[in-house]
C-alpha cells in the first residue's frame, strides 16, 4: 500500500515519536511510506537518522492557500492510497488537497488526545465530512466520547492504543544509572515523571505531591525529565517550595531507556487531554509500578491495585498517598511491575497496533 504520513508538529513528544515508530513498522511490512514533515523540525532530524523516506514540506498556517496547491502537486506525484494525518495543519492541508485530485486518496486522522473537539462549523466539516476515518489513540471510552459528545458517525471512528516496542522497552539494569550521575544514594527510592512539559500533564501536582511525601518519608528523590513551555513555572514552584535538592529537573534526555531503568516508581499525573500517554506504556513495559489519574483511557490499561494506582486528576494529596504506599513496600512495587509488563506484552505491543492500523487501511480503501 502507498501511504503518506503527515505531521506538522515542530516539537517532540509521545505523538511525534509514535509517528516515527508507525512509519518504521509499516516500512518493514513492505508498505511504501513517505513522511511529510516540517523542514528543520526535530522530528525530521530523527526521521533522517532512522533512514525513513521524508518529504520536507512547509505547513505554516499563513501559507494555507498556496500550501494546499503544493500539497495537491505532491499527491499527484506520489499517488498515495492513504494520507494519514496527525495534527491540525497537516489535517487541513490533506483534507482540502485530496478533494482536488481524482482518484481521491483516503484521509485518516489519528487523534492523540481525549479533549473535546472545538465546537464550530469548520471542525465539524473536517471531522464529520472530510476525514474518511478517525483513530483515537485510546480505548472504547474515548471512541464513545467522539461519537456521543462530538457527533461523529460510529462507522467513521475507531480506537486503539499507539503500541510500543516491548523488546526495546524491557526490564534490565541501566547501562548508566542516573543515581550515579546525580549523586543520589543507591538506597534512595527514585520517583520519576517523564513527559513534555505541558500544563495538562499535571507537573505542578507532581511537585505538590513530592512536597507532601518528603515531609513524611526519607530516602526518596524525585525526577522530572522533559522540556516544554511549562519549564519556567515548574522550576519556580520547586524553588518556592524549597525542593531543589530533592526534586531535580533534567530537561530533555536522549538516554530515556536508562532513565526509565534507573527509576523505582513512575508517576504521570495528567489532568486532561491525554488518551493513553506513551510514557505510561513505556514505564509499564519496563516493569515499573505506576501512579496515574483516571484521565482518558488510562483506566483501560492500569489495573487499579494490581499494576498501579489511579487517583482523580488535580488531587495532589491522593497522589502523595499512593506514592507513599509504594515507597514503603518494595514487594508491592515489584509485583505491580511484573503485572504491568505482562499487560503490555499481551495487549499493547507495536505489532498488535500495526495489525489494527493495517485493518483500518484495508477497510477505508475498499469501502
Amino acid at each position: 500500500m502507498n501511504i503518506l504520513i503527515a505531521e506538522s508538529s515542530r516539537t517532540v513528544g509521545g505523538q511525534e515519536l509514535a509517528v516515527l515508530l508507525h512509519a518504521e513498522r509499516l516500512c518493514k511490512r513492505g508498505h511504501r511510506v513517505r513522511l511529510v514533515l516540517e523542514p528543520h523540525s526535530p522530528i525530521m532530524a530523527m526521521a533522517k537518522e532512522r533512514g525513513l523516506p521524508i518529504e520536507p514540506f512547509v505547513m505554516q498556517q499563513w501559507r494555507l492557500p498556496w500550501s494546499v496547491l503544493a500539497f495537491r502537486r505532491l499527491l499527484k506525484r506520489e499517488r498515495p492510497d492513504i494520507v494519514h494525518v496527525n495534527s491540525s495543519r497537516d489535517s487541513w492541508l490533506a483534507a482540502l488537497a485530496t478533494r482536488l485530485i481524482d482518484p481521491r486518496p483516503k484521509v485518516i486522522r489519528t487523534r492523540h488526545i481525549s479533549a473535546p473537539l472545538t465546537n464550530n462549523r469548520a471542525t465539524h466539516l473536517l471531522y464529520r465530512r472530510l476525514f474518511d476515518m478517525v483513530i483515537v489513540t485510546g480505548g472504547e471510552r474515548n471512541r464513545q466520547e467522539l461519537i456521543q459528545r462530538d457527533g461523529l458517525a460510529p462507522e467513521r471512528v475507531t480506537a486503539f492504543p499507539i503500541g510500543l516496542d516491548v523488546e526495546y522497552f524491557s526490564p534490565a539494569k541501566p547501562q548508566h544509572d542516573i543515581r550515579c550521575e546525580l549523586g543520589i544514594p543507591s538506597g534512595h527510592v527514585l520517583v520519576g515523571l517523564i513527559s513534555y512539559l505541558r500544563d495538562y500533564k499535571g507537573h505542578r501536582y507532581f511537585v505538590e505531591a513530592a512536597a507532601k511525601v518528603l515531609k513524611q518519608h526519607q530516602g526518596v528523590a524525585f525526577l522530572i525529565v522533559g522540556e516544554g513551555p511549562e519549564e519556567p513555572n515548574i522550576r519556580a514552584q520547586i524553588e518556592r517550595l524549597g525542593l531543589a535538592a530533592d526534586v531535580r529537573m533534567l530537561g530533555f534526555r536522549e538516554d530515556l531507556l536508562d532513565v526509565f531503568r534507573s527509576l523505582d516508581l513512575f508517576v504521570i499525573p495528567t489532568i486532561e487531554g491525554d488518551t493513553i500517554p506513551q510514557v505510561l506504556m513505556q514505564a509499564l513495559a519496563i516493569g515499573l509500578p505506576v501512579v496515574s489519574t483516571t484521565t482518558g483511557s488510562i483506566p483501560d490499561v492500569v489495573i487499579e491495585g494490581e499494576s498501579g494506582f489511579m487517583v482523580p486528576p488535580r488531587d495532589a494529596g491522593a497522589l502523595a498517598d499512593r506514592i507513599g504506599r509504594l515507597l514503603i513496600d518494595p514487594e508491592l512495587r515489584a509485583a505491580m511491575g511484573r503485572r504491568g509488563r505482562h499487560t503490555v506484552e499481551r495487549s499493547y505491543s507495536i505489532d498488535h497496533m500495526v495489525d489494527e492500523l493495517e485493518h483500518v487501511y484495508r477497510r477505508v480503501t475498499t469501502s
